[in-house]
């Protein structure tokens, strides 16, 4: 097989998805690598800092300056029922 073969294989129609699609598979497996990795790292960094274990997740609320209210990453998943009901 010489590249003149392997280059009519490579772009015959059906076959021009699946190469493009080869870039793509690279990235998001970089992608998924780095984030696992940068996970690992945390995990171990929360194993050695017990303090930091219990508020790593916490972070101040940005919008009024001098007004410091926490709030948890994961409220927002909080899909409580609201406090009044409507009237009808």
């Amino acid at each position: 097989m010489d590249w003149r073969q392997l280059w009519e294989i490579m772009s015959a129609p059906d076959n021009v998805p699946i190469i493009a699609l080869i870039p793509l598979l690279a990235f998001y497996m970089y992608l998924a690598w780095r984030q696992a990795h940068a996970n690992d790292l945390l995990i171990a960094q929360l194993e050695t800092d017990p303090a930091m274990a219990k508020t790593h997740h916490r972070k101040a609320w940005p919008f009024k300056p001098g007004w410091q209210k926490e709030i948890h990453v994961c409220s927002a998943w909080n899909f409580s029922p609201p406090s009044s009901s409507p009237s009808s």
